[in-house]
């Protein structure tokens, strides 16, 4: 009777996967540093027998036992799962993923670390590695607006993805440098770079990613401040559109958001508070006080719009409590200009000036000339409709001044309006600066600067 030979063990050998067969050395060498027996290894539920067939490589074991294993020995399951060299890349693998998930606005020196351990564990990284690491740094750079930093880590990562010809990676590293051109201001260089980074990430077959929702989240920004409101709208739908599918619901407030600031910008207000409404429920789930409060301030600023003024006011003292809880200064500060605003359209002059005044100083302890020049046109108007004509006049050309050196035109030319109907009102011969001739005409009504928005979507 024919019988098949029993394979010798050097066959046997080489039908086992490697891995197995690494697997069961480094068990084998991990319980003896432990000072385990294979009886005392498997007890309760693994049997010796069971523990010799894993370290000679002859047996698979499941994820669970690969866990308990690793617990078992004191040691983790990466070290079961990989040789020094392999634990060091899937180490810095692992710190860089999750580096990239961090918030790096709260954890911005965390994620600097991890990115500096990992690059460390594996100093001669794999491009895509290498490329990710960059990327990650000119995010967290960018978010703390050290932009020549972020743009100087974008650079690299393009250089490298173009030296290796990794198209998903040029794609994602034009992403960051068209954010970057609108976080500086320089919306219409933006504009085709940003163009440019979305029809790459298609292309790719990456546009289901993050990288290209922040991509038209800042389009749909840098379309928004040019006054393309048609466009803005178009690039925040994409977002809206991509970011449900992709189930990213905090990009998806954000787009909800950016859709609800263009509606208003073209003063469509109701369509704009459902968005708005919406953007709200949405960073309630995810629990982003600081995108609910801005939410807040923009609704509250319609409301004010639309001759709501007693709810405007409630829901603008919502925002308020909430930014106090996160301790935002420049926040409280715009939420308390747009306060004062309705408070004098009220009539409640007196509570006016002091919510006025108090924008004022929070806007100086941020730092932020912009929110302080606001305020104090805020506060020059309120002034002047009290009679007290010498500081109001005072304020209004401070205002103004400091608007048109940042470069906020429209701001200054406003003010300088309000500046000349003082003025003219007062009955002094002195004619407000000449940029202002061209804001205002005989008769006409002079209107506040309209308060900036509040949480247009940027990263």
């Amino acid at each position: 009777m024919f019988t098949m030979p029993k394979p010798s063990p050097i066959s046997f050998r080489t039908t086992r996967p490697e891995w197995l067969v690494q697997f069961g050395r480094r068990l084998l060498i991990a319980r003896g540093q432990a000072g385990l027996t294979q009886q005392a290894l498997g007890a309760p539920d693994l049997s010796k027998s069971f523990i010799s067939l894993l370290e000679t490589g002859r047996s698979h074991p499941s994820v669970e036992t690969v866990v308990s294993l690793a617990r078992r020995t004191r040691t983790s399951v990466a070290t079961l799962l990989f040789d020094g060299g392999d634990l060091k890349r899937e180490t810095a693998m692992s710190l860089l993923h999750l580096a990239g998930r961090m918030d790096p606005v709260n954890d911005g020196e965390h994620v600097v670390q991890f990115i500096a351990i990992a690059e460390a564990l594996q100093p001669d990284m794999p491009p895509e590695l290498a490329i990710r690491a960059a990327l990650t740094k000119a995010h967290t750079t960018m978010l703390a607006n050290r932009l020549d930093e972020a743009s100087r880590w974008t650079g690299a990562a393009a250089s490298l993805a173009a030296r290796h010809r990794l198209s998903s990676a040029e794609a994602r590293a034009l992403a960051f440098k068209g954010m970057i051109a609108a976080r500086r201001g320089a919306y219409a260089a933006a504009i085709p770079i940003l163009e440019g980074a979305v029809e790459k990430m298609r292309r790719a077959k990456i546009a289901r990613s993050e990288e290209c929702i922040w991509a038209l989240l800042s389009l749909g920004a840098a379309r928004f401040y040019l006054r393309e409101h048609n466009g803005a709208r178009r690039a925040y739908q994409r977002a809206l559109d991509l970011s449900t599918r992709v189930r990213v619901e905090r990009l998806r407030g954000r787009a909800l958001m950016g859709l609800g600031l263009a509606e208003w910008a073209r003063k469509h207000l109701d369509p704009a508070v459902e968005l708005l409404s919406q953007a709200y429920d949405v960073f309630e789930r995810t629990e982003d006080l600081v995108e609910m409060s801005r939410t807040l301030n923009n609704l509250g600023a319609i409301r004010r719009e639309q001759g709501l003024r007693d709810e405007a006011l409630k829901v603008l003292e919502r925002s308020l409590r909430m930014k106090g809880e996160i301790n935002d200064t420049p926040g409280r500060s715009t939420t308390l200009d747009e306060i004062a605003l309705v408070q004098f359209e009220m009539h409640r002059y007196v509570d006016a000036a002091r919510s006025a005044r108090r924008a004022v100083a929070l806007g100086r302890a941020a730092r932020d000339a912009a929110r302080v020049a606001s305020a104090q046109a805020t506060l020059g108007r309120i002034l002047a409709a009290q009679q007290r004509r010498g500081p109001a006049t005072t304020l209004l050309k401070t205002a103004a001044t400091a608007m048109r050196r940042l470069g906020l035109k429209e701001q200054a030319s406003q003010t300088l309006a309000e500046l000349d109907r003082v003025l003219k009102r007062d009955g002094a011969k002195t004619a407000a600066p000449r940029s202002s001739k061209k804001a205002v005409t005989p008769g006409s009504r002079v209107r506040p600067a309209p308060p900036a928005v509040e949480g247009l979507p940027l990263p």
